[in-house]
């Protein structure tokens, strides 16, 4: 494989066939299938970037986390989601009124 062939992204942003609906950010447009990896899904080990909206790992690597429409298998897998910790009661607290709260009385 020369250089030239070796730079180009894996799927051809130029190409008018809509076989793979890749994401507008999917680093599949931009490099080849080397210079990135796939998760099996989002994940917060590769959060978005806010400077230019794409995903990116710890080290910098970009990252999709679309295998089912780049047509590829994930090189890695997003950990389980963590369950979410509840926060204790504060046992102590009185119950708030709402703001809206009126006095129900007739007139």
């Amino acid at each position: 494989m020369d250089d030239a062939a070796a730079q180009q992204p894996y799927i051809d942003p130029d190409s008018d066939h809509d076989d793979r609906p890749v994401c507008g950010i999917c680093p599949s447009l931009r490099f080849p299938r080397d210079a990135f990896v796939i998760y099996d899904r989002p994940t917060w080990e590769a959060p978005f970037d806010p400077d230019d909206g794409r995903r990116y790992t710890a080290d910098g690597t970009p990252a999709c986390v679309h295998p089912h429409k780049i047509g590829l298998e994930p090189d890695r897998q997003a950990p389980p989601p963590k369950p979410l910790e509840a926060e204790p009661a504060d046992q102590s607290a009185t119950p708030r009124r709402s703001r809206w709260w009126r006095p129900s009385r007739a007139r």
